[in-house]
């Protein structure tokens, strides 16, 4: 599986041609400064250290050795000295995948497809990596016509057409949908590559902590404003904003994992845990409803979470059933949250609910006694000006305050149930009644029609 990228050349030329060529064969006094970068991008390219032979560097009209030289004079021919001066493609293949002769090939190959007829290339395929890839260096002037070559949406996309191509004759593995590719940078790939930290990288982060401490999309974006994050969602492509950086960042590049339907779906997969399968529409009712002659608690909740998630999920299809679930398909998150307390902690009856939060309310009274020690502790160590103890106190005190935060929540979804449960099994059997009365009307109506029909066939007679 091959992934291209490019990036600009856009000073000092002959550093990027450096990057290619061996240095010591590459110096040259006369070299101009505007050109530094290309002359650093070949020299990197073609590095011994690097590519371990020689065999795997070659030219695309020019030669390795003088490619800098040429590249030089087909800008001064045609007055084009400044701009962009040249790109540095790179062709990265996956671990394990091809022989590095067999990379240098497809590199050629790809280089002389993308730009030999018109175009002066150099490329090395280098070898100090887990990953083989070709570095690929191109001049920007045309040497048949003066023309420059643009780096646009439309041409990036041509080459990778042209790499997927190549690696498909090759037997090598292809991104087969190429919408989920983003044009990244080299520098953002190799930085986050090699574990540092960028500027996406920190936002992934602080969206994945998010979605592990919440259980709603609502309760997820109100701890992202709490960071300082900002979004807006009424514009084609939705956007996100971190409060010390200057650009925001469309949430689409920062990986598939990070766009706001993905982001729901994580959210909402740590409710799967207790679902059950959905059987046919027409046996929903049917199926959760109807053995719920004396159920726990835990039936309850699991059978009526599915059903209205189930009902959420398909409103076309459900017209019989949204009408009475319109106020717990608004409040399906906190529905879930109530189930996930009951299916974790196997409370199957008002007692244990009961005995649940009564040992919530007491571990919350005895880390609030311990919190208000340990502030005491706080003061004195502050006094005499132990820094150190003044921190491990503090951490302590942190500690507590998380928990203390954690059981008021559990103690609050206690009474949420203890108000809600009574209000699902009068809905449930709402729903019930109202399925037995279609199912008679129904009955009814056939019978009437049987009459009627057989009073037609007897006075045919």
């Amino acid at each position: 599986m091959a992934i291209v990228f490019i990036k600009d050349i856009k000073s000092r030329l002959d550093r990027t041609i450096a990057y290619i060529d061996n240095k010591q064969k590459i110096k040259n006094e006369n070299y101009e400064e505007a050109f530094l970068d290309l002359h650093n991008a070949l020299d990197y390219t073609v590095d011994d250290l690097k590519t371990e032979q020689k065999f795997f560097v070659d030219g695309i009209n020019c030669r390795a050795e003088n490619a800098y030289k040429k590249m030089s004079e087909t800008k001064r021919e045609y007055d084009k000295t400044g701009g962009i001066l040249g790109f540095h493609i790179i062709q990265s293949f996956s671990p394990g995948e091809g022989t590095p002769q067999m990379i240098h090939e497809l590199g050629m190959e790809f280089a002389q497809w993308a730009f030999g007829e018109r175009f002066e290339v150099v490329v090395a395929t280098h070898l100090n990596t887990d990953c083989l890839h070709n570095h690929i260096v191109l001049n920007s002037v045309s040497f048949m016509d003066g023309k420059k070559y643009y780096d646009t949406k439309e041409s990036y996309a041509k080459l990778r057409e042209i790499s997927d191509d190549l690696c498909r004759e090759y037997g090598l593995s292809v991104i087969e949908n190429p919408k989920e590719r983003s044009h990244k940078s080299y520098d953002l790939y190799q930085a986050e590559k090699n574990g540092e930290w960028t500027k996406d990288s920190i936002i992934r982060r602080d969206i994945d902590e998010c979605i592990l401490k919440t259980t709603s999309p609502k309760t997820f974006y109100k701890e992202m404003n709490k960071l300082g994050y900002g979004f807006n969602f009424n514009r084609k492509y939705p956007i996100i904003t971190h409060p010390n950086f200057e650009r925001p960042r469309r949430m689409k590049t920062l990986g598939e994992d990070y766009t706001p339907e993905r982001i729901e779906e994580r959210i909402l997969s740590k409710w799967q845990k207790y679902d059950i399968e959905i059987p046919q529409q027409d046996n929903l009712v049917e199926e959760f409803f109807k053995p719920l002659s004396r159920p726990t608690y835990k039936q309850v909740y699991v059978s009526f979470v599915t059903v209205v998630k189930y009902v959420k999920k398909n409103p076309n299809t459900n017209r019989g059933l949204d009408k009475f679930l319109i106020d717990e398909m608004r409040k399906l998150d906190k529905l879930i949250e109530q189930q996930n307390l009951l299916c974790d902690n196997d409370i199957e009856t008002p007692e244990q609910l009961a005995d649940y939060k009564l040992s919530c309310d007491n571990e919350l009274s005895e880390c609030d006694e311990a919190r208000k020690r340990l502030r005491n502790m706080l003061r004195v160590a502050v006094r005499k000006g132990d820094k150190k103890e003044i921190q491990e106190i503090q951490e302590s005190i942190s500690d507590l305050t998380e928990r203390m935060k954690i059981l008021r929540k559990q103690i609050h979804i206690c009474r949420r149930i203890e108000d809600s449960e009574p209000k699902i099994e009068d809905k449930i059997n709402e729903i019930m009644n109202d399925k037995e009365r279609k199912e008679m009307t129904t009955d009814e109506r056939f019978r009437r029609r049987s009459r009627t029909d057989g009073q037609d066939v007897t006075s045919g007679r």
